[in-house]
């Protein structure tokens, strides 16, 4: 899962820590009346915006005290009245109620232009965060919960489900455990947040530099040349990816890039190595104290896999699996060489250089004229008419509304068909100083029941940062930053096709496994010429959509040596699974053992040392990195099984937005898209998809 992908999944549910934090009538500050009157012209429609800094406050105030108040009073139960009534039901209206109110102290630092706004709202987030925590471990009432799950009164699998989601969290957070023990835990998470924090330093502060001649950068093009500061006649190479990973791909001298190579797999040095080595200890330190056999299992037990035992399956199938497609990719890629630098034996630093020239071989694609076909207002007028006619929806702008900034546009989600009121979402898509960098979701309001019968509808809003329109013309996107407004765009549509009970069941609070799997399915429209059609056209000439041709190859570049890109994915996956599985191992020392039986015989780079730069396994991806193959693997096969031979197909659509997108939740995610298959996933789709378009 790349990191812009954990980005949106993270601030989707930031406040969302309000898991089981609730407010019965939650009562809150009245904002200006015509704030309030365009929100009454909204059924279902809560969400507040636009507010000050005195007002994010205030409301964070409220929002905790009303929740210390919800808690105390289930705490208060006598163990043996407990029933849904006075133990779970509060808890859930607690969660309806306060959901939107804790989005909205946060969104304003994400998209406000008032850095005083901004200060509140990152203030009232990092209180809140620390309020729930608290909740979350407050032994009382999960004494309370707990007792009612042993008085087997009969509810709804839903409220069951629910019941179960809380009993598990409060006992990840040590609710059950001694107050001994819940020292020990805040301990432990301390000293994990500091080496965390250390190992990111060490890698931002990585500062070396080679310097190298001309020749030595035969290859690079001329603008990359010239943005180089020259020293001693030589070019100054900072090695961060940005300079780094265009050498790799365009250097055509194998010295400089294997030089390259190893210089930046040494960021982070072996102090990074140390503390990715103690971080894993302290981990296993942390799960074992909380009652599972080894940290793998802890991070897992809420995913789709479950264990660590299955994840490690997965990965090793997957490696089998892509092993002859993975062989033929690598042959080219040799012949490639040998042509080029005679017989020199293939190394890692090769890998980018070659596929670059293997597809500069194979696919004739022009990037920057296909850029021209991708004006924004194009791209989403053609991407909502899409979404509309796959799932029986129908978007209906909505003006003179209260936004936070004048570009920000509000649409109502309405099924086609029966004319209900399905949600809302706001596009704030333009780029502007001081809001959030990445393309992302970020929910506002979850669908679900409240206790006097009324339904909340979901609130999304998509966040980017497209470039603006420029003397009357549309601005261009680049087509990778057409898929991720497709990607999340898709986001919105799963968030806002939610019909759990719950808010705890909302899809944008679901676990990564099965969050990102409509996303990546629906990723497959962007390569398919039918829907590509739709939302292209020359710049100049909007009637002339981007060629068939072009479209074919846009897939075949996606495809290009898919089984040697995944490949080194799964070593990745691998090592994050066994350093978290078992205890005392030496890493630089698995990953040399474990390179060349994954990787084709290709040996570790001599002189690099892994460990070092492993962001994603020391921090925010610790033994769960597998989640993005995995849920790639899941899409790959409901594209092929559903809706491969017939991309626009309403009644396809329909019946995935009914099955798989409204449940959120509500429903086991395996068990969701097994009875939506008919059987249980296959690997098959998924290897046959990039093996037909590979080469």
């Amino acid at each position: 899962m790349s990191p812009r992908r954990k980005e949106r999944r993270v601030v989707a549910v930031a406040g969302a820590a309000a898991l089981v934090a609730v407010g019965l009538n939650l009562a809150f500050s009245a904002v200006a009346a015509h704030r309030r009157r365009k929100r009454q012209e909204l059924p279902g429609f809560s969400v507040q915006v636009n507010l000050s800094a005195a007002e994010i406050k205030r409301l964070a105030d409220r929002i905790i005290a009303k929740s210390k108040e919800t808690y105390d009073a289930v705490a208060a139960v006598p163990l043996d009245k407990v029933n849904f009534a006075n133990a779970i039901a509060p808890l859930a209206e607690l969660d309806a109620q306060q959901f939107p109110l804790v989005q909205a102290c946060v969104l304003p630092r994400m998209v406000s232009p008032s850095e005083d706004i901004c200060r509140a709202s990152a203030e009232a987030e990092k209180r809140l965060d620390s309020h729930f925590l608290l909740c979350r471990q407050r032994e009382d009432v999960y004494r309370v919960v707990k007792a009612f799950t042993e008085r087997g009164e009969r509810i709804g699998p839903e409220a069951t489900r629910f019941v179960q989601y809380l009993v598990r969290e409060f006992e990840r957070n040590g609710a059950k455990l001694t107050q001994t023990k819940k020292k020990e835990m805040e301990k432990l998470k301390s000293l994990i947040d500091d080496l965390n924090l250390k190992y990111i330093q060490n890698m931002n502060d990585f500062t070396k530099f080679l310097l190298l001649s001309e020749e030595e950068l035969a290859g690079m093009p001329l603008e990359f040349l010239k943005d180089l500061e020259e020293t001693d006649g030589k070019r100054k190479v900072l090695l961060t990816g940005y300079y780094v990973t265009p050498i790799l791909e365009h250097c055509k001298v194998g010295s400089t890039r294997k030089q390259i190579a190893v210089a930046y797999g040494q960021k982070g040095g072996n102090q990074n190595v140390a503390i990715l080595e103690k971080l894993v200890q302290i981990r296993h330190r942390l799960a074992r104290l909380l009652g599972y056999s080894n940290y793998s299992d802890f991070a897992i037990e809420p995913r789709m896999p479950m264990t660590s035992r299955k994840v490690l399956e997965f990965l090793e199938e997957m490696s089998e699996q892509l092993s002859d497609l993975a062989n033929r990719e690598l042959t080219v890629l040799k012949e490639l060489k040998m042509k080029e630098e005679g017989d020199a034996q293939f190394g890692m630093e090769d890998l980018l250089y070659y596929m670059k020239r293997g597809e500069q071989h194979k696919v004739d694609l022009d990037i920057g004229e296909i850029k021209r076909y991708f004006p924004v207002k194009l791209v989403i007028s053609g991407m909502l008419k899409m979404f509309q006619d796959l799932f029986a929806l129908r978007f209906e702008e909505i003006k003179d509304v209260e936004v936070w900034h004048d570009t920000v546009r509000l649409f109502s989600v309405w099924d086609a068909s029966s004319s209900d009121l399905l949600g809302y979402f706001f596009l704030d898509i333009f780029s502007r100083e001081g809001k959030y960098d990445h393309t992302c979701v970020v929910a506002l309001q979850n669908g679900c029941m409240c206790s006097n019968g009324s339904r909340k509808v979901p609130v999304a809003v998509l966040l980017s940062q497209c470039p603006k329109e420029f003397d009357g013309n549309s601005a261009l996107l680049r087509f990778p930053e057409v898929v991720r407004i497709f990607h999340e765009f898709s986001h919105v549509v799963h968030h806002i096709s939610n019909r759990a009970t719950f808010s705890r069941f909302s899809s944008l609070r679901l676990e990564g496994d099965f969050a990102e799997i409509p996303s990546l399915l629906l990723e497959n429209w962007c390569y398919e010429s039918i829907s590509l059609k739709m939302m292209s056209g020359f710049y100049q000439d909007i009637t002339k959509s981007v060629s068939t041709e072009a479209c074919q190859s846009l897939k075949r570049r996606r495809d290009m040596f898919a089984g040697l890109k995944l490949k080194q994915e799964i070593l990745l996956c691998l090592v994050d699974q066994i350093i978290h599985t078992s205890e005392n191992v030496d890493i630089d020392e698995l990953i040399k053992d474990l390179h060349p039986k994954v990787i084709l015989g290709i040996p570790l780079l001599e002189g690099t040392s892994p460990a070092s730069c492993f962001p994603r396994i020391a921090v925010g991806y610790d033994a769960v990195c597998y989640s993005y193959i995995w849920s790639e693997v899941f899409a790959a096969d409901l594209f092929a099984t559903k809706f491969k031979d017939d991309l626009l197909n309403q009644h396809a659509g329909l019946r995935f937005r009914n099955k798989v997108l409204a449940p959120g939740g509500s429903k086991d995610p395996l068990e969701i898209i097994t009875d939506y298959l008919g059987r249980e996933p296959s690997l098959q789709p998924f290897i046959q998809s990039r093996t037909r378009n590979a080469l």
